[in-house]
């Protein structure tokens, strides 16, 4: 039987991070955090395959969850592993913006546990 894959956090404001890891936490759905772009990419780059989600902070220092997306797209088809843009910026909070940075949707902050609820049964779970 297949395992329930799991989320990958990524993610630089501490509050943003424990609030959402709470919710997934509490659906019952392993979660592995990174606080920025760098670190998520090392991690999927490691194991893509454990991976249903990537929840992907847009403004972050080191690498920004755009080019974070970039790299990953180098190396993870989109179809492989979504990428959610989680973002309080308006100017992303548009599918088709998300879809030119190779990204499969995005998700307004903050977000409520009804729309990472939603999220994580269309991506994480083995049906």
């Amino acid at each position: 039987m297949q395992q329930q894959k799991k989320v990958l956090l990524v993610e630089d404001d501490q509050f943003s991070r424990f609030m959402m890891k709470e919710v997934i936490d509490m659906l019952g759905v392993g979660v592995d955090i990174a606080e920025n772009g760098k670190q998520g990419c090392a991690t999927l780059d490691e194991h893509p395959e454990d991976y249903g989600l990537v929840l992907m902070d847009l403004h972050m220092p080191e690498m920004s969850g755009i080019d974070a997306a970039n790299y990953i797209r180098t190396r993870v088809p989109p179809n492989a592993v979504p990428i959610i843009a989680v973002t309080a910026d308006v100017d992303f909070h548009d599918n088709d913006v998300i879809e030119k940075l190779g990204m499969n949707g995005y998700a307004s902050k903050p977000v409520s546990p009804g729309h990472l609820m939603e999220l994580i049964d269309q991506y994480c779970h083995v049906h």
